[in-house]
């Protein structure tokens, strides 16, 4: 497990006599840096629409993206000859996706949302999500591909 340790000192209370005791204390800090979340509360809901070849289709965007971004760098139709599923059931899994909130897309890109999947620190997870949560309709949003890093960091 990752995290800071903290050092410091407690005091306890012997039960039977009532005295205080100084116990010197060490712990370590959790940390959530390098770990893939995936929050299925958002992703339940979407998964009433969705039938097998949509949850390949969904499955393949949690494996293929860019981690450090959240983001697939593929088209409709290269994802639709990679996978072997049709062009209308990936544009139509696409489609339902978005409008649940667990994606956003441009041509060639698809950013999955990281309140449904994300790997790395807690900071990266918030400078993703401000990502997500800002990018107004019609913005270009290929600078997202700058420089991938794919260890989450």
């Amino acid at each position: 497990m990752k995290g800071t340790l903290k050092f410091g000192s407690k005091i306890y209370v012997e039960q039977e006599t009532g005295e205080e005791i100084e116990a010197q204390t060490i712990f370590q800090e959790a940390s959530d840096s390098n770990f893939e979340k995936i929050w299925l509360a958002h992703i339940l809901t979407s998964l009433n629409e969705l039938g097998g070849k949509k949850i390949q289709v969904l499955s393949y965007l949690f494996k293929n993206r860019i981690i450090s971004h959240n983001i697939v760098t593929k088209t409709v139709q290269e994802i639709a000859t990679e996978t072997g599923i049709s062009y209308p059931t990936v544009s139509e899994t696409l489609k339902i996706l978005e409008s649940n909130g667990l994606i956003k897309r441009k041509t060639g890109i698809i950013q999955l949302s990281p309140s449904m999947i994300f790997r790395g620190s807690h900071e990266n997870r918030m400078r993703i999500m401000f990502e997500f949560r800002n990018v107004p309709k019609g913005k270009d949003t290929k600078e997202l591909n700058a420089a991938p890093n794919d260890d989450g960091e």
